[in-house]
Parts: structure tokens; sequence; C-alpha cells
């Protein structure tokens, strides 16, 4: 959505024998006075410009101009010929349609500043100041949420635990199999950390670590508990490793598959349980 912020004030040229085709004693008036604009790529806007021309102002045309700045945003002032002829008997009140419309974003904020001129016979008589912003591109990319679950929960007896006792494994893949190199990020989001539940409801929990990587074409990866271990503790972590569980969230800026393999055993159970769930992604 485009906004618009204005303040109605006066705003004029300093006025001398060589601004006007005739001599006057009061200012023209532009109102709204200044404009404030955020637009997007798509957006469009239309805003009605009062100006008053006081008496004793002649012009054979009165137009509005917009700034070079600023034209690329302007599609349209209507009237397009603007006004005349302005006899100066008495004080005349122009209305002035301007169509504005966005420019195509990048991956920085752009800031244009300029002026909408009032031109009495290609004279400029008044102006008022233009700044648009045209905001960031959002962000682009694929972006992929996989649980995590490593270590070992023993049996304490304890009144709560997040989950039964037993040994928990987790092993992340992630496979580019494009034939361009993929730019990958990956945040990992403990909520359980070395068996305290950090992020328990109504506590949050924040990303502990972060790595990225540059993944080349038709090539793979994974991230299993010894490297998540290394990520959130800063090192290898004593045997067994205390239950931790959380989300490893992986942003690409090309499309990857990502798979995990989730592996559990009970502590005293020869039993070995394997799931292997494909991550869908979604859009950043």
């Amino acid at each position: 959505m485009a906004r618009i912020a204005a303040a109605a004030r006066d705003t004029a040229v300093g006025q001398g024998p060589n601004d006007l085709p005739s001599a006057a004693s009061a200012a023209v008036t532009i109102n709204p006075a200044t404009n404030d604009l955020t637009l997007n790529p798509t957006d469009i806007l239309d805003e009605s410009i009062t100006v008053t021309i006081p008496k004793g102002n002649k012009c054979k045309n009165v137009k509005l101009v917009p700034s070079a700045s600023i034209a690329p945003f302007v599609d349209s002032i209507n009237p397009p010929g603007g006004y005349g002829p302005i006899t100066g008997e008495q004080d005349q009140t122009l209305t002035f349609r301007v169509r504005f419309h966005g420019i195509p974003c990048t991956p920085e904020p752009q800031v244009f500043t300029g002026t909408l001129d009032v031109v009495c016979d290609e004279r400029v008589i008044a102006k008022k100041d233009v700044k648009i912003t045209v905001p960031a591109c959002p962000p682009t990319g694929f972006v992929f949420s996989a649980k995590f679950i490593c270590g070992e929960q023993p049996a304490c007896g304890c009144a709560c635990t997040s989950v039964q006792p037993g040994r928990y494994a987790t092993e992340i893949n992630i496979h580019n199999y494009g034939i361009r190199e993929v730019a990958i990020h990956k945040r990992f989001v403990p909520v359980v950390l070395a068996g305290a539940p950090v992020g328990r409801e109504p506590k949050v929990a924040g990303p502990r670590a972060e790595d990225r990587i540059i993944l080349p074409p038709q090539t793979a990866t994974m991230d299993d508990c010894c490297r998540i271990a290394e990520l959130l503790f800063g090192g290898e972590v004593a045997s067994p490793m205390p239950i931790t569980i959380g989300f490893l969230e992986i942003t690409a800026n090309g499309p990857i598959a990502v798979t995990a393999v989730y592996t559990t055993a009970g502590l005293n159970s020869a039993g070995v349980s394997i799931q292997v769930e494909q991550i869908a992604s979604r859009r950043a």
C-alpha cells in the first residue's frame, strides 16, 4: 500500500520583477505543500493538489511540472495542458490531479527527493518538496524448518521431561540437485538445551548458533548431532550428550532438497527405530 504524509502550509519561490509576468504582493500557495511518499513497485497513488494564485498575477498558462528526479514516478498530471489565461483580476484556485506510480525495487531502500513546480509562462513561481521512498525488495529464497532431537534422556524419575527415557539422534541432509551453487544460511534454535527446557511456554527460544556455507551444484552435506553440538556448545560434548531438542532453520537462495533422519532407541532395549522425513520448503 502507498502511504502519504503531507503538511498543509504555504510554499512559494521568492518573488521579484523577474519571477512573475505581473508584480504581486501575495505568494502563490500549494496545498498540500509537501509530500512524503512510500511507493512499492505496484503502487498507484492519486493526489489532488490545489494551487492558489493571488489577485494581481497574470499568466497566459499555468501548469504543474515534476522535477527530473521524481518525473519517473509521475504517470500523469491533469489537466495536462494546465490552466489559462489567468487575468489577475481576482484570486484563482486551480486544482491539479497527479497520479504517482512505483518503480522497480532494489535490494536496498531507495530515496528520491525533488519538487513539483508551478510554472507560469515557463517561469517557476512556486514549488512543493516531494520525497519518495521505495522500500527494499522483499527477501526471496527457500526456507526449511527441520526438527532435531539429540542425546540421551535418562530415566531420572523426574516429574516432567520433554521426551520419554531413551537415546535419540538426528541427521539432516541438504542436497543441491541443481546446476548452480546455492548459498545456505543455517540457524540452530534449541528449545531444550542440555536437558534444560529453555523454550518452554511462556518462555521463547531464539537462535543459539548460525552457520553459512556455499553448496556446489550436484553435491550434498549433512548436519548430525555431533555437528549440532559443536555449534551449540562450542566443542565436543561429553558422552552421552544431554538431551537437546530444537529446530534447524535453513535458508537457501536456490532450490534444494532437505531430508531428516531420526533414530530412537530405548535405554535398555536393543531395538532401534528409524524415521525418514522429507522437509517441505516455503518461500521466504
